[in-house]
């Protein structure tokens, strides 16, 4: 006796094949309820680190706060209600049907231009020597965070719908490199060279989603190499942070510009393999500036050990993999480089950042995505995650309408083809 797709109840799979093909399918596997999977692991994997994130900035921010004489909350008050607002801004992300953000795609990144032009307004404000800050009445925001996930949908929407001319050189780049360079120009106008080095990195994980060719891939990276290094040379803050870096132990150095990495290195070093536990880090009492910002990862680490942050870091693989997840269920070109370019923004900023904390790298300041305070990155990235449920939920309805297609294909009246209104046969 056979079963109906032919393998009989007699002779049935070896254990080992079936266990093997068992995984291969878990991994593989298409449709609707994979994809509900991923959307479920992304918002449960989000929401853990925003919760870590809160009781971090809690942690970092009190004792100052304390000997100022202020609440020990307001701090992670604030916090707390930049990511309802951000939950809010994921669940309208969520929700507005994703063929809506490709239409809306050039509006949404002239938008964002217009937000990063009013930093040069007065109403732009500066804060630690960087120009990036809009100020109306007693609430600020940082129109760069912003102009990221823009960038992304913009791009990709571009990309997507020239993907038959992508083998053309001026096909790939145009509009999209003009667009990014404007993008970064503007930010590096307000000096801050963290933040446009965040967003060439986009851009060139679009291009490469997109499937540039090596010349045009590696000259891109030469160009922006070389950028940098003209940001770079061109200002004697850089040019110092970067000695700080290469010469940590110099006379000086420690008490300096190097101040905030040295410290944060005896944080991590401090904190051995399971932490002095939550709230007791020595390293947020005076000793580094801000700890709940920049360095909040020194904190982290510092309370909660080297397996704290090995968990932290998990958690952000967790994350890049159900993106991918995510990206893989679709057939949708579009969905593809915004899935890629978001994967990109989260985890190429979690990893610049980290590398700072540990010393891996000069001092660039950028926020260590859903954990360091700031209420524009956090409503941004919880944005930029209803983007990608969006995208998840598209590939849902895609696949209701695939399989709606083939019932009708194969349930045509009295055994006769399925036909479509206008009485043409379905293929």
């Amino acid at each position: 006796m056979t079963t109906t797709t032919g393998r009989s109840h007699t002779d049935p799979e070896p254990l080992d094949a079936s266990r093997w093909q068992h995984l291969r399918a878990r991994i593989t596997a298409q449709g609707p309820h994979s994809n509900r999977n991923a959307r479920n692991l992304l918002i449960t994997t989000t929401f853990a680190l925003v919760a870590i994130g809160l009781m971090m900035v809690l942690s970092a921010s009190s004792v100052e706060l304390v000997a100022a004489g202020a609440s020990p909350y307001d701090t992670f008050v604030k916090q707390l209600m930049w990511a309802v607002i951000g939950g809010a801004a994921l669940l309208v992300c969520a929700f507005i049907p994703f063929r809506a953000y490709r239409k809306l795609s050039w509006l949404i990144l002239f938008g964002s231009f217009g937000l990063s032009l009013l930093v040069f307004t007065p109403l732009g404000v500066e804060v630690q020597g960087n120009r990036n800050w809009i100020q109306v009445g007693s609430l600020t925001a940082q129109p760069s965070e912003f102009l990221k996930l823009s960038l992304i949908i913009w791009g990709g929407a571009v990309l997507a719908r020239k993907a038959a001319l992508l083998g053309h050189a001026k096909h790939m780049f145009v509009p999209v490199a003009p667009g990014a360079a404007i993008g970064i120009c503007l930010v590096v106008a307000g000096k801050d060279l963290g933040t446009a080095m965040v967003l060439a990195l986009i851009a060139v994980a679009l291009f490469f989603f997109a499937g540039a060719s090596p010349k045009l891939f590696i000259g891109g990276i030469v160009v922006g190499v070389v950028g940098t290094f003209l940001a770079v040379v061109s200002s004697e803050n850089r040019m110092q942070r970067i000695d700080a870096w290469l010469h940590p132990t110099a006379d000086g150095m420690a008490d300096g510009l190097g101040y905030q990495g040295a410290q944060a290195l005896y944080g991590l070093a401090g904190g051995g393999m399971f932490g002095v536990g939550i709230g007791q880090s020595r390293l947020k009492v005076n000793w580094i500036p801000e700890a709940h910002n920049d360095f909040v990862f020194a904190v982290l680490g510092e309370e909660l050990g080297l397996m704290g942050a090995l968990l932290v870091i998990a958690l952000f693989a967790v994350l890049a993999s159900t993106i991918y997840r995510i990206s893989k269920l679709s057939d949708d070109l579009y969905i593809t480089y915004v899935c890629g370019g978001i994967l990109v923004w989260i985890i190429g900023q979690a990893v610049l950042n980290i590398a700072v904390v540990t010393g891996m790298i000069p001092v660039i300041g950028v926020p260590l995505p859903f954990i360091s305070y700031g209420g524009s990155s956090m409503i941004a990235l919880l944005a930029a995650v209803g983007v990608l449920i969006s995208c998840s939920r598209a590939t849902d309805r895609a696949a209701a309408l695939a399989a709606a297609e083939q019932a009708d294909a194969t349930d045509g009246p009295a055994g006769r083809p399925a036909t479509s209104g206008f009485g043409l046969v379905r293929r």
